[in-house]
């Protein structure tokens, strides 16, 4: 213990290098994981406002008729299409822009 001069600023560099490289690895993983929190709120919300209104549809409630839906400052599209694959069957769907700027869409058949 008598020359212990010299390593003190060498350790310390290496300690806070390997600190910054962690956090710098960490924080884009952070940031997506919370862009995908962010878009599974939205797409239930989507599911939910869809299945709002094929249940309407099929109660007799609202007609089959395009429309913007803001729910929450949010912007949905319902499209209404007939399901040529099945028929008796209308298919809506609900679009609507997600975080990163995708548009998605979320699709579900009713009866007519």
């Amino acid at each position: 213990m008598r020359n212990c001069k010299g390593y003190v600023y060498l350790e310390l560099m290496a300690a806070f290098s390997i600190c910054i490289f962690l956090v710098l690895a960490i924080l884009p993983i952070l940031e997506e994981l919370m862009t995908h929190r962010k878009d599974i709120a939205v797409r239930t919300e989507a599911h939910h406002l869809l299945y709002e209104r094929l249940t309407a549809f099929m109660d007799g409630e609202i007609q089959a008729n395009g429309q913007e839906i803001i729910y929450k400052r949010r912007s949905y599209e319902l499209v209404w299409k007939d399901n040529g694959d099945f028929p008796g069957m209308i298919e809506g769907c609900v679009r609507y822009e997600d975080e990163s700027g995708n548009l998605e869409s979320i699709c579900d058949a009713a009866k007519k």
